[in-house]
């Protein structure tokens, strides 16, 4: 680096006379007012009071490096401390700095140096002659990557894990105490000493001091302003301006005298993000000069803890931190709320009534009377000088200048530095006032407590009560609107006094509660009710409540107010809410305001607001007067910083160091975390620095591919995933500020549940191999085995099918024997029968005969086609339907042509036990139509269908186209021997006959085939 091979290039002229200006600044010691201060000592988790070094690192954290505490590291909401205990080389610090590499470095009085990398701390003690280093004044670590340290008035480099002096020339320069080391935006250094200045820069090194202008010879601090020139604060001498072209054009220094203190000491200087520069003191506490030069000095009396300033820091989001000596840390936020905590009568914790103008602020409070307050002195009115009561409820100014004050002992007018009141002696219906209102035509409206509404128009009281159609006695609040209509919120709706007359709205009309306690109207002439319950919206057509559920802090309102800025103020028991509307007049945004935004009161007092004539709104609260600068009021457009915290298993914390070496920088967390099957319940612990408003922070996550979307806004800082799959996952997260600015890109955890062994592609194939293996070792073991009993099978098969084979011959011929006897004999019969019939001439024996022969015949049919059949067990029904009609036309012999109409379906085949009955019973019903069908008829047809239905279910079609039986013949089961058979034999089937009503007799019959070994 440039730094060990300094050289003297040119010397300036001390002869020549340095000029100096001074600057003719305004210094206003600001006494008025008390300003958003935050506090940080021990019981908010400083580890020690006094602050000694401040920093904020690329990260955005806060260190403070205390004196005998160590240091400790703020996130927005908590401090994590650090002492020897953890490694570092002393606990009173003396000095922090950031390097290069964003490493933390911290000075202490004792041990060396420590460098801190996010997890632990490493301390460098030694020389590069390894001589001991102790009591470091100082640690600098310039953009460049050179750090410097301040050891016992001598300045040392580090390089390669030791500490080297800087070059003898540069040494030889340092002749007294060094105060400070600092480099400016063109990356020169500047280290401030009790005998002036040392510039150092690339091409030069020289020294400032009092030969060449400087105005004091001990220099504390230097800064570079926003303009370039450089701050320089002094001890003895107070701060002055060193312009830039004094050492851009090397040209004598031309100094310009800040007018603060001459006496005071500064010790630290920074700028904000208003540009104006605050100065911290030894003993005067801080001056803040705006770009207008104008001083503004805030001590102890204005709510700094103390006027003793060690350190100041502007953080990359606007506020500003001050180290105090002894009264621990401060932080000081936006100037958007400032507070009169010191002032008599404004830091009252009931005041109702606000009134400020130009000159002077007025309060009324509900127990102190009224106080006026012109920047400088108090003025206290109560009943001992002109007040008739000391409870002040509302202040109003009339168009003439007089002021109007509602107390619970009259009406009171105030000019002319006279007080003048107003009773039910003079016209007013009572004493008792609660609320005031200025109409454009400067009538005054007075509202009571309980005796309704009354109005002073040229010196007489008009009194109004429930009588003439108010809902209510009790006037809370009044408002004149745009078209001249007066609003009145009384304790039972709202009332409108237009014409004459009042029109009453009460909760029926939509109203959420009917108190109604202030009422405003906003530029579009939409009119807002403040009730005990929500606020209400009226367009002039429709009430619309507004409540938590749309983004108030609470639904219990004090106060509504409408800004000149298109703002809809409410105030609440839990801080105060900016409703903004767009160009339409509707709600675009409603904003809470609460302890953490600088609105210290939190609960406002009933219609306690006024706006002034500058836009800047005044609130009464228990906290006393606060006052609102809209021009303060910027949006927090700066993103949280987000930041994985911690990762946990089975919600237990982890010592991530057992499980690897590889961490993620500045975390303890595990770099490419691999985690076994079984340790899938997952905790994210995760924060995002904000250091404006950090309470109000919202985040949202996603685990991919685990969530399919991002989850809902939330304020919670962890998230647990249990049973959680093997596989690659990334675990994103993103935060919102307190303005809804959301981190412009989520950061990313990316980790991976390990597959357990029996789940992975090698096992499956393994195992799969294995498995085919086996099978196939297995399949051969049962092929041998099955080989060798299939050969002892084979052989006893052979055996065993040569003996069937035999048998079933045997078996075949006999059954064939057995059908060729049983038909021979039934032929043996048949003739025995006809024989018997020649010698008998019994007519009726010869008909029974006949039908004897007939059936025999049917059954000898029957068994003669088993015994020509192939399969012993069925017969063909279609081959034998056809050879037994046949045979009975043979048989009967009429003079008659005779059709066959046969369809079997399917080639139905039956056995024995089906046959026999089916055989009888059409034997039996095509007798009875050859005998009786025809008579008379030259030709006929006999039907015979047979179908198959599912289940072995048959439907038989049998009958004539002849000349009919009579239907009550079938019907009435007449007696008869041919219709007792047919019922037998369709009964022997199971089945079910019914007579058809066609031409001829036909007859349809349902049944099934019979069962084995079932009796025919």
């Amino acid at each position: 680096m440039f730094i060990l091979n300094l050289t003297i290039k040119y010397t300036l002229f001390p002869s020549r006379i340095s000029i100096l200006f001074c600057f003719f600044l305004i210094v206003n010691i600001g006494l008025s007012q008390t300003f958003n201060f935050q506090y940080y000592n021990v019981q908010e988790g400083l580890p020690q009071s006094k602050v000694n070094a401040l920093i904020q690192d690329s990260r955005g954290f806060i260190w403070v490096g205390t004196s005998g505490g160590g240091i400790c590291k703020y996130d927005g909401k908590s401090f994590t401390q650090y002492s020897s205990n953890e490694g570092l080389s002393g606990d009173i610090i003396t000095s922090i700095a950031e390097d290069k590499e964003h490493n933390i470095w911290i000075a202490s009085t004792w041990g060396g140096v420590s460098k801190f990398d996010g997890r632990k701390f490493t301390i460098y003690n030694k020389t590069d002659k390894n001589e001991e280093i102790s009591g470091v004044e100082q640690v600098y670590c310039t953009s460049e990557g050179t750090i410097f340290i301040l050891v016992n008035q001598e300045l040392y480099i580090f390089k390669s894990g030791v500490f080297r002096k800087v070059n003898s020339t540069l040494q030889t320069m340092i002749k007294s105490h060094i105060m400070e080391i600092y480099e400016d935006s063109k990356k020169n250094i500047w280290i401030s000493t009790i005998d002036g200045i040392i510039y150092i820069s690339k091409t030069d090194t020289f020294t400032i001091n009092t030969e060449n202008g400087l105005p004091a010879k001990m220099v504390t601090t230097i800064y570079e302003d926003v303009n370039g020139d450089y701050l320089i604060g002094s001890h003895g001498g107070g701060t002055a301006k060193l312009l830039k072209g004094s050492i851009d054009r090397k040209k004598e220094f031309i100094f310009q005298q800040v007018d603060i203190n001459p006496n005071a000491i500064v010790t630290s200087i920074t700028t904000d993000f208003d540009k104006n520069t605050i100065l911290g003191t030894f003993t005067d506490g801080i001056y803040c000069i705006d770009q207008n030069n104008k001083i503004t000095q805030i001590k102890t009396e204005n709510g700094l803890p103390s006027n003793s300033i060690t350190k100041l820091l502007t953080d990359r989001t606007g506020n500003t931190w001050i180290g105090t000596s002894g009264q621990g840390l401060v932080k000081f936020s936006n100037r958007t709320f400032t507070f009169f905590d010191n002032i008599e009568g404004l830091n009252s914790s009931d005041i109702f009534g606000i009134y400020v103008d130009k000159k002077d602020i007025w309060v009324g409070t509900g127990s102190n009377g009224v106080y006026k307050y012109d920047g400088k002195t108090t003025i206290h009115f109560d009943n001992t000088n002109g007040l008739p009561n000391n409870e002040i409820r509302a202040i109003l100014k009339d168009n003439d200048g007089s002021f109007w004050f509602a107390t619970r002992g009259g009406l009171v007018k105030y000019a002319n530095n006279k007080f003048k009141t107003y009773t039910t002696s003079d016209g007013l219906p009572s004493s008792r006032i609660q609320s005031l209102m200025i109409d454009k035509n400067n009538n005054l409206w007075i509202g009571t407590f309980g005796s309704g509404l009354s109005v002073l128009k040229d010196g007489k009281f008009t009194n109004y009560s429930e009588n003439d159609g108010l809902t209510s006695s009790h006037i809370h609040s009044i408002l004149e609107d745009k078209k001249g209509n007066i609003w009145i919120g009384t304790g039972n709706g709202i009332n409108k006094f237009a014409g004459g007359k009042f029109t009453n709205y009460l909760q029926s009309s939509g109203i959420c509660n009917s108190y109604i306690g202030s009422i405003a109207e906003d530029e579009f002439g939409n009119l807002w009710f403040g009730t005990d319950r929500c606020v209400v919206k009226y367009n002039g057509i429709d009430f619309k409540s507004i409540t938590t559920n749309d983004g108030l802090s609470s639904n219990t309102v004090y106060l509504v107010l409408s800004d000149k800025n298109k703002g809809v103020w409410v105030g609440t028991n839990k801080g105060v809410n900016k409703i903004s509307l767009n160009s339409y007049g509707q709600i675009e945004k409603i904003k809470n305001y609460s302890y953490q935004d600088g609105f210290k009161g939190i609960e406002c007092n009933s219609r306690a607001v006024f706006e002034d004539d500058e836009n800047n709104i005044w609130f009464g609260t228990i906290k006393g007067l606060i006052k609102y600068q809209p021009k303060e009021d910027r949006m927090n457009v700066f993103q949280p910083i987000v930041r994985l915290e911690n990762i946990k298993l089975f919600l237990q914390d982890v010592n991530w160091g057992s499980k690897t070496k590889n961490f993620v920088e500045w975390t303890n967390l595990p770099k490419n975390l691999e985690l076994d099957y079984n340790e899938n319940h997952i905790t994210f612990e995760y924060s995002a620095i904000n250091l404006n408003n950090p309470e109000n922070v919202e985040f949202s996550f996603k685990l991919e591919p685990f969530d399919a979307e991002w989850y809902q806004n939330t304020k919670k800082t962890f998230i647990t995933y249990s049973n959680l799959p093997p596989g690659e996952y990334t675990f994103l997260l993103k935060a919102k500020n307190n303005d809804g600015v959301w981190s412009n890109k989520p950061i990313e955890y990316k980790f991976t549940i390990s597959t357990p062994f029996w789940q992975t592609w090698w096992f499956y194939t393994l195992l799969l191999t294995t498995i085919v293996y086996l099978l196939i070792k297995i399949s051969k073991i049962q092929e041998d085995k099955q080989r060798k009993i299939s050969q002892e099978l084979e052989k006893k098969v052979h055996e065993r099918t040569i003996l069937i084979e035999q048998q079933h011959h045997e078996k075949e011929i006999l059954l064939k024997e057995i059908h060729h006897r049983v038909k021979n004999n039934m032929q043996v019969i048949n003739s025995l029968l006809s024989l018997q019939s020649n010698y008998t001439t019994d007519e009726k024996a010869l008909v029974l005969f006949e039908e004897a022969k007939s059936r025999i015949r049917t059954m000898a049919l029957i068994h003669e086609k088993m015994y020509q059949s192939g399969d012993l067990a069925k017969i063909d029904f279609q081959d034998y339907i056809v050879s037994l009609t046949n045979d009975l036309i043979a048989t009967y012999s009429i003079n008659c042509s005779i059709f066959l109409d046969i369809k079997i379906e399917n080639q139905i085949k039956f056995d024995i036990d089906s046959i026999i009955p089916l055989g009888l019973l059409i034997n039996e019903i095509v007798s009875n139509t050859l005998k009786y069908g025809f008579d008379k008829k030259e030709n006929g047809t006999i039907t015979i269908h047979l179908n198959q239905k599912e289940n072995d279910g048959f439907v038989l079609k049998i009958g004539d186209n002849g000349k009919g039986m009579p239907r009550e013949i079938f019907e009435n089961n007449t007696n008869t021997l041919g219709m007792e058979l047919i019922q037998v034999f369709t009964e022997q089937l199971d089945g079910k006959i019914k007579l058809l009503d066609v031409p001829g007799t036909v007859y349809e019959i349902t049944f099934n085939k019979r069962k084995p070994n079932k009796s025919v």
